[in-house]
């Protein structure tokens, strides 16, 4: 998803309305959680691992991308 893709989503929603994450962990269990913060950061660590099944993250990424903080799952 793109910025621009994901303004898009949101200016359908008041402006007021509470955003949360969510994430689902290995067993199965949904977290939803406050965004905790946003960053412009690379997808990769230092050994150009995402963390992202590779079906769910764009191949030709190699710069910086936005980041939301959903903590701790």
């Amino acid at each position: 998803m793109k910025v621009k893709d994901l303004i898009e989503q949101l200016s359908k929603f008041d402006p007021e309305t509470e955003v949360l994450g969510m994430c689902t962990d290995p067993t199965d269990f949904t977290y939803k959680v406050p965004i905790k913060s946003i960053e412009f950061d690379s997808p990769y660590d230092e050994n150009g691992y995402s963390g992202v099944d590779g079906s769910e993250i764009d191949d030709n990424i190699v710069e910086n991308v936005v980041l939301l903080n959903l903590g701790d799952v």
